[in-house]
This record gives structure tokens, sequence and C-alpha cells, in this order.
């Protein structure tokens, strides 16, 4: 039995015995901004709001020192080198140097600027530093030997690559971090890397973790450069709340403790009513493990009772895979083992004995079952979950079939289903889906989840929802079949369609981060995300005490550091 699993079976029986956790989480509004929005919210709690600048930097700059000084707590960790450049990034570096010289720390910095041209904050903070002891030399091609290195030279406004000296001290700091195995903090994001994009065109400093200022950047969740952050640290600097009010709220970022928030209550007298039913409408010859996975899923989340609907020569072998599944024989198309349209009347009938339907694992494309598929989501009116060839079965009729569908609905579509439905080219799909998402959802009258890395949650109206969890593991036969399960499930419970799509979302991707901890990515398999799934619920959303107060004896100072997901905390504190 691995550790993990001991542990949860350890905490579940001190549960029995009636010990109770008392766990006090934080409430952490966790939006995701672009640039624009972070310049916005610090123009405003500067000039309107009256917090002056130099202060937010002191703040900033308090948090990378703190980080930095956890990072190297053993002995044999003590040299740390800033590599500033002449922005209010580099001034948040003379900040964290100043406070790392006055803990004892051996710390200098590499200014990669001509001193004459800082000014403003930075330059008050580089004055400030040299006032306080901290050493510094100008960049000359060399970088000295460090065990830490802080990367201070770019911040969350450049755009386009890297150029010049600044060019040459990020691949001067990757080579040394390389060959020496010393770390790097990136300030506010690693150089390199752009803030709205995660596009990385030239030299980018590849961080082991990052600090980063107010709220999350949306280019820290976007391949290339979310492999560049490495662990992330959200720290509160105390940007205005009214300056928050006034700046729209494009993105929000799925996080375990709004997650946990989001957890169906689970009376204590309840039954299988209670906890929802649904029904699996799927399979046909060769994709029977579709609805396994997904009927697996769906009871997994906690909901009451599952049926599946398959056709009838294919009922013994999905009842060996789901055992604990109704499974219910439909006529099928002679020969081909599929859905037929005679099959709608059966299970319209079904329907109306539970409260959501998922439509769509192992389906199929013959056209007899296509042409069910339309036929029956138009006449529907409980909550439905459409994916895989339900989805196909709905390409080309996004101006005809879909605008009739007057069900409650979630879409689970990949970029090739998608494109499919809305009639463009894949790479329009990819490069266009976090800034119109949410345009998309409206025009297919739907809840939409764009499966992908990272997984987008998007609905009419709403802020789009960017899931954190998951990984490339996940990219394998059966991933999405479970996902359709867990989004019903939580639906079945009672969540609205956008809710079950986030926290199912959020879920299926701790799932596959443990499969990947258990198995490694190169050999997990579907079925082993849908086997996590009870890991994922019990110790990360139910069980895991999320907020610790923690002490920094170097800064004497307090703080309360929060987990978001796996290698992401929030760092607040009384200001």
């Amino acid at each position: 039995m691995s550790t993990r699993i001991f542990f949860i079976f350890c905490i579940y029986d001190l549960l029995k015995m009636n010990f109770k956790l008392n766990f006090v989480e934080q409430e952490v509004e966790m939006r995701v901004c672009i640039a624009k929005q972070m310049r916005n919210l610090d123009r405003l709690t500067i000039e309107k709001y009256g917090i002056p600048g130099d202060v937010l930097m002191e703040r900033a700059g308090r948090w990378v020192a703190l980080v930095a000084a956890n990072l190297i707590e053993s002995d044999i960790m003590k040299r740390i080198v800033v590599l500033a450049g002449r922005g209010n990034n580099g001034g948040d570096g003379w900040v964290a140097a100043r406070y790392l010289k006055k803990a004892g720390f051996n710390v200098s910095v590499v200014l990669v600027a001509d001193p004459d041209k800082l000014a403003g904050d930075a330059k008050l903070n580089f004055e400030r530093a040299l006032e306080s002891g901290v050493e510094w030399l100008r960049f000359e091609d060399e970088i000295p030997e460090a065990d830490l290195y802080i990367d201070a030279l770019l911040g969350t406004g450049i755009t386009g690559a890297p150029r010049g000296e600044i060019a040459k001290a990020i691949e001067k700091l990757n080579a040394k971090t390389k060959k020496d195995k010393s770390l790097i903090i990136a300030v506010d994001i690693p150089s390199g890397v752009n803030t709205d994009d995660g596009s990385a065109p030239g030299s980018v400093v590849d961080a082991y973790a990052t600090v980063t200022f107010g709220f999350p950047k949306l280019g820290q969740f976007i391949h290339p450069g979310r492999g560049k952050v490495g662990r992330l640290y959200v720290a509160d600097i105390g940007l205005s709340s009214k300056a928050m009010d006034e700046t729209p709220v494009t993105f929000e970022l799925s996080t375990l403790p709004e997650m946990r928030r989001l957890l169906p209550v689970r009376p204590p007298d309840g039954h299988k009513g209670t906890f929802g039913k649904g029904l699996i409408i799927g399979g046909s010859a060769g994709m029977t493990g579709a609805v396994v996975m997904a009927s697996k899923a769906f009871l997994k989340s906690g909901a009451g009772l599952c049926y599946a609907a398959v056709p009838r020569s294919l009922v013994d072998v999905v009842d060996a895979g789901a055992v604990e599944t109704v499974v219910l024989p439909m006529p099928e198309v002679r020969k081909r083992r599929c859905h037929t349209l005679r099959a709608l009347g059966e299970l319209h009938k079904v329907v109306e004995n539970v409260d959501v339907i998922a439509i769509g694992p192992g389906l199929g494309r013959h056209h007899e079952t296509t042409e069910m598929v339309r036929r029956f989501l138009v006449r529907l009116t409980k909550p439905v979950v459409i994916d895989a060839d339900a989805l196909n079965a709905l390409a080309g009729y996004k101006d005809d079939i879909i605008p009739r569908i007057i069900a409650p609905s979630v879409m689970t579509p990949h970029f090739g289903e998608l494109s499919r439905i809305l009639e463009m080219p894949i790479d329009t799909i990819k490069s266009e889906r976090f800034s119109r998402a949410g345009e998309w959802a409206k025009y297919l009258f739907t809840v939409l989840v764009v499966k992908g890395n990272p997984t987008l949650i998007a609905a009419e109206g709403k802020p789009v929802w960017i899931n954190p969890t998951g990984n490339d593991g996940m990219a394998t036969g059966g991933s999405g079949d479970a996902l359709t399960g867990l989004v019903a499930g939580f639906m079945a419970q009672g969540l609205s369609p956008f809710d079950a799509a986030k926290l199912g979302a959020f879920v299926h991707g701790l799932a596959g981060d443990i499969a990947a901890e258990y198995y490694g990515r190169r050999s997990m398999t579907a079925m082993d995300i849908v086997e996590a799934i009870p890991d994922a619920i019990l110790a990360d959303l139910e069980l895991e005490k999320l907020t610790e107060k923690e002490y920094s004896p170097e800064f004497d100072f307090s703080y309360e550091k929060t987990k978001l997901f796996e290698g992401c905390y929030y760092l607040s504190a009384e200001f």
C-alpha cells in the first residue's frame, strides 16, 4: 500500500473515532491577470487610493526575501546573488537584497543596467540597499558563484525577446545554474516569459520558484511559460480592494479552497436518491470501456445511482466492467452493435427517473447513432453533459440543432471536437481559446469545458476559469470519459452545470496528478485516473489542512500560507 493511501486510511479512522479536525481556511479571491490589468491595479492603488509605490515595492521585495530564506535554510546554501534590471522588477530585487543582508545572508547584486538610468522607486531602493551595506557590481559578461539566484531582470510589462545585456545575462544564469545545480527565484515572472500568453520568444529564465505579486498572471499557466515558473508563490502586497472592484475580472483560477467549498453536502441520513441518479448513454463495438470509465467516475464523485444505456449485444461486456452500474440494453443497429433511432423512446422513459444525463462516451459515428443523438438532445429538458461522439454528431449543426437544445448543458470538447462544431481551424481554437472561450460558450448555449493544458471552463457572462491541475500523462484514451462522469456526477448531486464543470475538471486533474505520482506520466492510463478519484477527493479536498500560520525568525514576520494547488501557495499578512 502506498504511503499516501495509508495516511488517508489513518486519518479516516480518526474521523470514525469522532476526532474532529477544525480547519480554518482563508477566503481567497484568485483572479488571474494580464499585464494591462495589473498595471491598472497598481495605478489605482497608488494614484487614487493613496498607497505609495515604494510601499508596494517594499512589501514585494520582503516576500521575495522570505521565500529565498525558506529555500536556503540548510547550512550548505548561503550565498545569494540578485540579478537586477533597471525597472521596478530590479527595484524589488534591491529590496530583497536589503532584507537578506539584514537577516545575515551573504548577498550581493549584479546590476544589468547603467546605474545612472535608474529612476523612481527602483533608484530609491538602489540607494537604500547601498546605505544598508549591500555589495553590488556591474554585469560584465560573468555572474558570481552562488547557491541561489534571484531573477529581478524583467517584469510583467515586457513584450518580445530579451535583448542585449539582459539576454546575455539570462543565458549565463541558466548555464551556471544548470552546471552548479543552484536555484533561481524569479521576481513576479521569469524574465523572458510573456505575461499575457506564456510565450518565450528568446532567452528565458528557467526558475525553480516564482514569487508573483497581487495575483497570478495568465502567462504563468500557458506553455512554454508555465514550464519556466516552477513553484508559484502568490504574494499579497496590499493592493486596494477598491482598485480590485474597479478592475474587471477576465479570468479566475480554480483553487483547493474554492473547490472545497463547492463539494456537495452529504446529509448523514441520505440515500441513493439524495445523492443523485444519472444516465450514461454510450458504447459501441470496440468502445465499451468508455462507458465503464464514465460510469465509475460518476459513482466515485459521490453520486448515488448510475444507469448505463448501451447497445443490447454489449450489455454483458459493460456489466462485467462496471459492476456497480445498472446496465440497460438498448435497440441496436444490426451487425454494427451501436445505438439506433429505435432507442429514442426507451431512452426518454429512463430519463424521467434520473437527475442528469451524459451522452457520448464510446458512442461511435454511425449515421443512425448521430441522428439519434440530435433528436434526443432537442427533446431533452434535464441537465446533460455532451461529450465525445455526441459532440461530433453536432458538427455542422451549430445554427440548426444546437440552438434548439434547451436543456442546461455542459460540453467537454478537445480542440478537434470544438474545431468541428465551430467550423474553425484547430490552430485558431488553440491560439484564441483564452480570449474567446466565453464567446464560444454563449454561441453554443452551454457551459464550455475546453480540454487542454490548462483546461478552461467558460459560460456566458462569467470570467473564464483556469484549471491548474493535471499533466501530460492524461493525454491518453479514456481520460475524457472520466471527466464526463465526474461532471455529470457533481451535477446529479445538485451543483449547477458551471460549478460542476469547475469541480469536475479540478478533481479530474488532481486524480491525474496522483496517478502520475504512482505510475509515471508515460505509463499511466485512464483507468488509473478513475481509480485515483477517491484519493483526490478525500486527501486533497476533504482532509488536507490548506492554511498554515507561519513565522519567519529571520525577518520577525508573521504571515499565512495557503495551498492553492500542488506547487502553488498564497502568502498573506496584515499590513
